[in-house]
């Protein structure tokens, strides 16, 4: 494990594309409420098997296999539809940052502790499926001559407790039109496709979040999202990722615009992008009595309007940060959050009774656990400048606090705490000195007990 690394924090927070909560102004969407951009409990070690509400994955389909293929409007895996109950999961811990080795995937080998953390509880709560950001071939993501890295256990963690994965290799919206950048990030899907292609834990594969940058200035429209270019690589790229993983899905998930939609089934321009198997958008519309609005039929009329053949529609993030402010301080919203667990509920039924409309395939609650690295110090949690979000229970759209977890900082084996500045410990282990990890603990809110019970009816 080299974990000094290093690369652009700037590009690493554009393939998140985690300051998207800013609102968009009303010349962009028709909506009746305002939409905000976006990207993306236990403690200790849970290593347990799996309980009776997540036997593990090889029980439905009998030999261990998982061949996604779309069906119309709904998922289907070995033939039988696949509701997705799902969380983005993106557990960057306590002095790390996605600018660093290992660049946000946390799912290498080496970082077993930290998932192993966490799959029990997911099983648990009745999820079923999880979204990552970033997962390489190589230790920094964005060098290829850097380390190889491989996922085996985090794979077979998943498999063991039922969680099937959408795996993404990260790239930035600049890097989606530099010709270079094209060829390191086609090189890198393929090498995952090779490595997690086959594995019965995997859904798909994510090509990049919230590519589209689309934008109006002085009525002139700018942006990915305006470029036929943009989507004609794209549409190329999931091409060769299905030949590459033929039993898999390949989607990429845009911002909920309506204007991007219109754009991506525009004949001159996106031409509907016909190698995405799952149309993916990340939605921060809504308030707690509102769910998603009128979103899902006005994308169900958007592609029929546009004569295109059906294809499920997933909402690949939504949800709302757990916290307010106390005069100037960023603090946790009473009842360990329970007013962000409304919003959440309010949104779930909305896709439940979209799904129940067959508009809907499932969504993925952002996010599993707080994210410190995103705002200023990354040693500390930090909110957003201004706190002017009425949709948002707390109104304040703070990237640090869309957990439904809280985390604090983990402790090493003879219980004192590790340093909050480096994740990764140098400790004398059988008279050996070896770099090793010791997970956050995290403390569950109220949207945990909620989305069990939701998850679980």
């Amino acid at each position: 494990m080299n974990k000094k690394y290093s690369f652009d924090r700037q590009a690493a927070l554009d393939a998140y594309s985690p300051l998207r909560r800013r609102l968009l102004g009303s010349a962009l969407i028709a909506s009746t409420t305002p939409l905000l951009l976006s990207a993306c409990g236990s403690s200790g070690s849970d290593s347990s098997p799996p309980n009776s509400e997540s036997p593990g994955l090889g029980s439905s389909g009998g030999d261990g296999s998982s061949a996604f293929t779309v069906q119309d409007r709904k998922i289907m895996r070995n033939g039988e539809e696949f509701f997705a109950k799902g969380v983005c999961y993106s557990p960057v811990p306590i002095g790390a940052w996605a600018g660093a080795a290992p660049g946000g995937d946390h799912f290498s080998d080496f970082w077993e502790p930290l998932f192993n953390r966490d799959m029990g509880t997911l099983a648990g709560m009745g999820c079923n499926s999880i979204r990552l950001y970033m997962t390489s071939p190589w230790e920094t993501p964005w060098d290829p001559n850097s380390n190889r890295q491989y996922h085996t256990k985090f794979m077979d963690a998943c498999a063991v407790h039922g969680i099937y994965v959408w795996v993404a290799y990260p790239m930035t919206p600049e890097q989606a039109m530099n010709t270079n950048d094209r060829k390191r990030i086609e090189t890198g899907f393929q090498l995952l496709c090779e490595e997690m292609g086959k594995h019965e834990s995997i859904i798909g594969f994510t090509i990049g979040n919230e590519l589209d940058t689309f934008g109006i200035d002085k009525g002139v429209e700018f942006g990915n999202a305006t470029q036929a270019d943009f989507w004609n690589w794209i549409n190329t790229l999931a091409g060769k990722v299905k030949g590459w993983a033929p039993d898999k899905l390949v989607s990429t998930s845009l911002h909920d615009i309506p204007r991007v939609i219109e754009l991506m089934v525009d004949p001159a321009v996106g031409k509907g992008v016909p190698n995405l198997d799952v149309i993916s958008l990340n939605s921060y519309r809504g308030t707690q009595s509102t769910g998603f609005d009128t979103m899902f039929t006005d994308y169900d009329a958007k592609f029929k309007n546009a004569g295109l053949p059906d294809r499920p529609f997933l909402v690949t993030e939504f949800g709302c940060p757990a916290s307010t402010r106390q005069g100037s301080t960023p603090v946790e919203l009473p009842d360990h959050a329970k007013a962000q667990a409304d919003y959440i509920e309010a949104h779930w039924k909305d896709i439940e009774k979209h799904h129940g409309l067959n508009l809907c395939s499932g969504g993925y609650v952002f996010s599993w656990a707080d994210e410190w690295w995103k705002i200023g110090n990354i040693t500390t949690q930090e909110g957003h400048s201004s706190c002017d979000v009425t949709q948002f229970p707390g109104g304040c759209p703070d990237e640090e606090w869309y957990g439904i977890n809280s985390i604090g900082v983990g402790k090493k084996n003879d219980g004192t705490p590790r340093d909050p500045a480096d994740p990764v410990t140098k400790e004398n282990v059988d008279g050996k000195d070896v770099y090793v990890h010791h997970p956050d603990i995290l403390t569950p809110r109220a949207a945990i007990e909620r989305l069990s019970t939701l998850w679980k009816a």
